[in-house]
This record gives C-alpha cells, sequence and structure tokens, in this order.
C-alpha cells in the first residue's frame, strides 16, 4: 500500500506530468492531479510566465523526428526531422508552454555585476522576456586618436528602439554589441579626420544622429531604430588633461575678469541710463500732472456749462408747459363762450320759429298781426303813420276797386 500525493496549480501555475511512456503532458492551472506511479513518472508543479505589455516571448516549437515521408505516410525504419516553427509571444499575456515549445534565451552584451554602467561584457545580459520599449545604453569610446596622436576618451548614450523582432532574430545574436561596434566606428571616423583642437569646437556634432551613419544604417538591418545619440563628454590623457585644465582655468580667468569689466560698464550704463529715464519720467509725470490739471479745469466748466444748460432747459420747459397750460385754458374758454353763443342762436332760432309759427297760425285764423305785435310792445308809440291806400273811383283806371293796394291798409308803429 502507498499512499498518493496530490498535486496542486493556481491560476499563475501548470502540472508538468511525465508518463511512463514517455509522453509529457503540460495541465494548466488551476488543476489538481494525483501522482499516479504506475501510470506517471513524474509530476512537477511549474510557474506559468507572464509576460508585460513591454515584452514578447521567443517560442520554439518541434524539433523532434517523425516516422513520416513527404506524403505523410509510415516509412520503415527512416526518420526525418520535424519542421521548427517559430512565433513571438507578445504581452500582456500568461505563457504556458506545450510540450514541445521552448522560450529562446538571450544572452547579450551588458554590464557586469561589478561593471560600471559604461563597461560592457560579451554574454553579461541573460534574459527570456525581450523588451519592446525603447531602451538606452551608456558606452565609453577609449583611447580614440585624433589626426594629431592625441588619445581621447568619448562618452556617449545611445536611445533605441526595437520595431521588428523577427529582421532582429535572423540578424543579430547581439544588438547591444552591434550598437557599441557601430558607435565605435563612428566615433574613430570621426576623431581621425579632426584635430585636438578642432574636436574642442566641434563636439556638438556628436550629438546630432547624422554623425553616425554606421550605427543607424546596422541598427535598421537588425530591426531596431536608433533615436537619439547623446555625448556626455571626452576625457583626455593625464598631461593633456592637466594642460587642458589649466588651459581652461585661465580661459575661465580671463573670462570671468572680463565679464567683470563688462558688468562695471554695464552697472555705469544702467545708472545713466536710470538718470536720464528718471529725468525724462518726472518731465513727463510734470507735463500729465499739467495735462491732468487742465482736463480737470475744462471737465469743470464743462460740467457747469452743463448743469447751466440743464437747468435753462428745465426752465423753459416750465415756461412752455405753463404757457401751454394758458392756452389750453384760453381755448377751453373760447370754446366755452362759442358753445354759449351757439347755445344763445339756437334758443333764439327756436323762439323766433316758435312765434313765427304762432303768427302764421295767428295770422291764419284772421288775427291783425300788427296790433299783437303793438300789445306785445311794453313802450307806446308816440306816434302813429296811417297809409291809406284808398282812391277816388274816378282814377286814372277808372275802377272803383283799384286802390286797394297789395298791404291794403297797413300801419307802421314808429
Amino acid at each position: 500500500m502507498q499512499r498518493l500525493s496530490k498535486h496542486f496549480a493556481d491560476h499563475a501555475e501548470y502540472l508538468r506530468v511525465r508518463h511512463r511512456d514517455g509522453r509529457i503532458s503540460i495541465l494548466p492551472g488551476p488543476c489538481a492531479l494525483f501522482d499516479d506511479p504506475v501510470e506517471y513518472a513524474s509530476i512537477s508543479t511549474c510557474k506559468a510566465m507572464l509576460v508585460d505589455a513591454s515584452e514578447a516571448l521567443v517560442v520554439y516549437k518541434g524539433g523532434g523526428s517523425e516516422m513520416v515521408d513527404a506524403e505523410m505516410k509510415p516509412l520503415n525504419g527512416t526518420t526525418r526531422p520535424a519542421e521548427i516553427i517559430r512565433r513571438v509571444v507578445r504581452g500582456p499575456a500568461r505563457f504556458i508552454p506545450s510540450a514541445d515549445e521552448w522560450v529562446h534565451a538571450f544572452e547579450w552584451s551588458g554590464q557586469p555585476k561589478d561593471g560600471s554602467k559604461t563597461s560592457l561584457q560579451p554574454r553579461a545580459l541573460k534574459f527570456t522576456a525581450l523588451r519592446t520599449v525603447p531602451s538606452s545604453i551608456y558606452h565609453n569610446v577609449s583611447e580614440v586618436r585624433t589626426n594629431d596622436d592625441t588619445l581621447i576618451t568619448v562618452k556617449l548614450m545611445i536611445f533605441y528602439e526595437l520595431r521588428d523582432i523577427e529582421q532582429m532574430l535572423d540578424h543579430s545574436d547581439d544588438p547591444i554589441g552591434d550598437f557599441v561596434n557601430a558607435a565605435s566606428a563612428d566615433v574613430i571616423a570621426f576623431c581621425a579626420a579632426t584635430s585636438y583642437e578642432t574636436f574642442l569646437n566641434e563636439t556638438h556634432k556628436l550629438n546630432d544622429i547624422s554623425t553616425f551613419q554606421q550605427l543607424c544604417s546596422r541598427a535598421r538591418h537588425i530591426g531596431y531604430v536608433v533615436t537619439k545619440v547623446v555625448f556626455r563628454g571626452f576625457q583626455a590623457g593625464d598631461k593633456l588633461q592637466a594642460m587642458h585644465d589649466g588651459a581652461i582655468q585661465e580661459r575661465t580667468r580671463l573670462r570671468l575678469l572680463e565679464e567683470t569689466q563688462q558688468q562695471q560698464q554695464r552697472a555705469a550704463d544702467q545708472e545713466l541710463h536710470a538718470r536720464q529715464s528718471r529725468a525724462a519720467a518726472e518731465s513727463t509725470l510734470a507735463a500729465s500732472e499739467a495735462q491732468q490739471a487742465a482736463e480737470r479745469s475744462m471737465a469743470a466748466h464743462k460740467a457747469a456749462l452743463a448743469e447751466q444748460q440743464i437747468a435753462d432747459d428745465a426752465r423753459i420747459a416750465t415756461e412752455r408747459r405753463t404757457h401751454e397750460a394758458l392756452l389750453a385754458q384760453e381755448r377751453a374758454r373760447r370754446d366755452a363762450e362759442r358753445e354759449d353763443e351757439r347755445l344763445r342762436l339756437e334758443l333764439h332760432r327756436a323762439a323766433n320759429a316758435e312765434q313765427l309759427a304762432m303768427m302764421r297760425a295767428m295770422h291764419e285764423l284772421g288775427v291783425d298781426l300788427t296790433r299783437v305785435l303793438v300789445g306785445q310792445n311794453e313802450t307806446p308809440p308816440t306816434s302813429i303813420i296811417k297809409l291809406d291806400t284808398t282812391v277816388d273811383q274816378a282814377g286814372a283806371n277808372g275802377s272803383s276797386k283799384a286802390g286797394k293796394g297789395i298791404f291794403g291798409a297797413l300801419q307802421l308803429n314808429l
């Protein structure tokens, strides 16, 4: 009797099972399996490879031998190698290899454990996850000789970015070493064509990417792009460096002396300019104050005129309103008088019409209107003139009744 052990794997692990017949099975987690010694040779729990978004894995599959021919038919006792397939797994991902897969292990030039960041050693950088984000390396090109036999060390910083993984795998097994060699070749070619003094005056060209033609060409050939190269300085021999330091100190002293004199001269110029500016400012201030006083006086005069104009306008408006009120009253009085006169005339016409109607009625009744009118008059007549229109029967026309005129016996009261 034997107690079987149980193997577990969580979501970031997998079980690698080796069977008794030589087969290998991969069980991704989470899972569990009892170790049956009759069926399994071994069971191991392995960590899955977690790939970040800025990383990639190069995975190979195949590589065994197959008992088949080109037409996929079994061969008697003959084998041929199976095809190896390469693929790139880009992150973010959780990678669990199958039984016939393995991950490419990179060995590039890198910084040794006990070295500085500018020293690179072949095969010092070992990894499996390939970084796809922009990166940089420090590199010192040592013992570069100028055309006047001066030895110097040029310090660089190279920025690069991986663009094509397949091209890099096909054309290079150490891109960092390629960058170092190409950059060294470009620096050597640059310094060999210049003297030390010329180099001092043209160090700015080492910051220009066009100076590193071989570096850019090699980077493009292996699937990289060099985005920028930074010149971090240089270092010469001890004696030359001491002479150079002394010359730098002397130039610095002279430059500081010149700058001090220039600062003193600028201070004197600034003081004179400040006096001139102050005098001009005071003159401008006086003129401005006088102008402001004149403007205030003019504004006060304009305000007084405006106030007088407002008072005159108010008085004229008051008088206009009073005159209009008087005119309105006069028009109303005249309208009232005309209305009274019209009413009196209407009453008079009505009375005359009534009296005329009454006289007509009396005349129709045969009433003597003259007597009636005389009787209505309160003042008695002073004299009465009676016109007798009757004539003799032996008149001119021979008619006895011809003496009656149109009015008959008409009496006039005077």
